[in-house]
């Protein structure tokens, strides 16, 4: 794969910088950043948005700066969650820094919502009809706790939404490819969610949340297949560099 071949999403760069952009909801801004265009040293080289990591504070609030720069965004209309590995999907009315979880949703224009991944995948959700927006952060362990489903149904009852009216795209995460796991997997997802290959077992993610999405009632997804441990040239991958890694950052907003 070469930069140009990004399903769905396209690449831009402004200053040196990189990030992915999503043009395919009209009125909705949605970006996702790469790790190329910062000034972070080795390990967290270069674009790392995420504060504890090991990176050093001042450096991660430039790169910050140079990202909300180069896509025109405040960051101080931007929400985060302290990320937990959970099912646990906030509601957003305002500005906040005290949010915990892994799902954020809003009706609100000009806030914009943001997730941090290195391997694991941002799902954003969007309904057109409403004008709302959401994003989960689906991992291993929130998937297991049924993190996509959770966000539908919030969704869909806080806003009288009927599911097969939402959309949803797929970021960057690792693939089916390159998540080697475990033999204890098999006793905690379906099977058909594990690839047998060479003798080592792989989980395929984006299948598995793409089924949950449809389950939940979901019509039109999609999943552009970026695997970030592939492509650590562009992509934080915790998988392939271990805990001292960096994190990209996904983000959507309606605009005001």
């Amino acid at each position: 794969m070469t930069s140009e071949d990004f399903m769905f999403w396209h690449l831009r760069e402004k200053n040196g910088l990189k990030y992915l952009v999503f043009e395919g909801w009209n009125g909705v801004r949605v970006f996702y950043s790469t790790r190329i265009g910062g000034i972070s040293p080795s390990p967290y080289d270069t674009l790392n948005l995420h504060f504890g990591r090991g990176d050093t504070h001042n450096n991660v609030k430039l790169n910050r700066k140079r990202f909300f720069d180069a896509v025109s965004i405040d960051e101080k209309d931007v929400v985060y969650t302290e990320q937990t590995h959970s099912d646990i999907v906030n509601i957003v009315r305002g500005s906040s820094k005290k949010l915990k979880g892994d799902g954020l949703i809003t009706v609100k224009k000009g806030l914009f919502l943001g997730v941090f991944t290195a391997d694991c995948l941002a799902v954003f959700l969007y309904c057109q009809s409403k004008k709302v927006i959401g994003v989960v952060q689906s991992g291993r362990r929130s998937d297991e706790k049924g993190i996509v489903k959770k966000g539908i149904s919030e969704l869909c009852e806080t806003f009288d939404i009927k599911a097969e009216n939402i959309e949803a795209l797929f970021g960057p995460s690792i693939g089916p490819c390159c998540y080697k796991v475990g033999n204890d997997f098999q006793k905690r997802f379906n099977k058909r969610y594990l690839i047998e290959r060479e003798k080592n077992l792989y989980l395929d993610m984006w299948r598995m949340v793409r089924d949950q999405l449809e389950e939940s009632g979901v019509k039109k997804i999609l999943v552009p297949e970026i695997c970030s441990f592939s492509r650590n040239d562009f992509f934080y991958s915790y998988r392939k560099s271990g805990e001292r890694v960096g994190e990209n950052l996904g983000i959507i907003g309606v605009k005001a």
